[in-house]
């Protein structure tokens, strides 16, 4: 468990890619990448976890001829040791449960950065973490993009639900915890870009309107549309991600400071009736 040795994976992938260059890249990275995680996700089909990662910000397949380069880049950063050492840290800050982290190049990462290019994402399971990075990021953006997901590791491990039962309320205390967390440990430089994007007056007059009638359905597929929005004035983007942040952020202001995991083990009815967002 812990950080897997991803490098040996990615080199294979590479290799394989040289080796056989009439076989479509993209089922190389499937079979290289993906069969090794059938274990973590005995109920889905390898397909499916690929397109999976690859919708949270995996590599493109077709980019193989970059990727020994960036792994290289990767490695002088010594990102997998910062995100092994980071999580020892974070697990016993936390006092969290054992996971299995992954780390793999994210989409684009052989490109020159800039400001609107995405250089981290990850995406957390109740047994594994995925980081998807590029080779250039600052330890810090690396710590917290795995502080984030972790935290939602262990939010997960504390509700014990099944992904299909988690509600649109849950949804939005995980995403918010998960960001605090982030604030909470390295500050506000490091938050993501969505946890600014609203004022608190128009966050509460989209919540009144839209968010609480629906924040008991459950299921990903229903309640997605209200963590990433629609662009438009009555579900912006990334909206239910700032409301999130902003009933912990308020819910602190009052209550805090929290020692270690007490703020994740808080019911999440709780945490949204002690904020600034009312549920009435």
């Amino acid at each position: 468990m812990s950080v897997q040795n991803t490098v040996e994976w990615l080199y294979h992938f590479v290799k394989v890619c040289k080796e056989r260059p009439l076989k479509d890249p993209y089922f190389i990275q499937c079979d290289v990448l993906c069969c090794p995680l059938k274990g973590l996700f005995p109920n889905t089909s390898v397909e499916e976890i690929h397109y999976h990662l690859l919708t949270h910000g995996l590599f493109e397949p077709s980019d193989w001829l970059h990727m020994e380069k960036v792994v290289q880049r990767m490695e002088e950063n010594n990102i997998w040791e910062l995100v092994s050492q980071e999580f020892k840290r974070l697990k016993n800050i936390w006092n969290g449960p054992e996971t299995s982290i992954f780390i793999f190049p994210i989409k684009d990462s052989y490109l020159a950065t800039n400001y609107n290019m995405i250089k981290k994402n990850g995406v957390a399971f109740k047994r594994a973490i995925f980081l998807f990075l590029s080779p250039d990021l600052e330890k810090e953006e690396v710590k917290a993009v795995l502080a984030h997901e972790y935290n939602h590791v262990c939010r997960l491990a504390y509700l014990n639900l099944d992904v299909k039962d988690i509600s649109l309320k849950d949804a939005l205390i995980i995403e918010g915890l998960g960001e605090f967390a982030v604030k909470d440990l390295y500050g506000e430089k490091w938050l993501s870009r969505w946890t600014k994007l609203y004022s608190y007056e128009k966050t509460l007059k989209i919540w009144s309107n839209h968010f609480i009638s629906s924040l008991n359905i459950k299921g990903n597929e229903k309640y997605d549309v209200f963590l990433y929005g629609k662009g438009n004035n009555q579900l912006p983007n990334w909206i239910g991600y700032q409301i999130g942040f902003q009933i912990i952020e308020s819910y602190h202001s009052v209550y805090g400071p929290f020692k270690n995991n007490e703020l994740y083990i808080i019911p999440s009815q709780e945490l949204i009736e002690g904020s600034k967002f009312p549920l009435n």
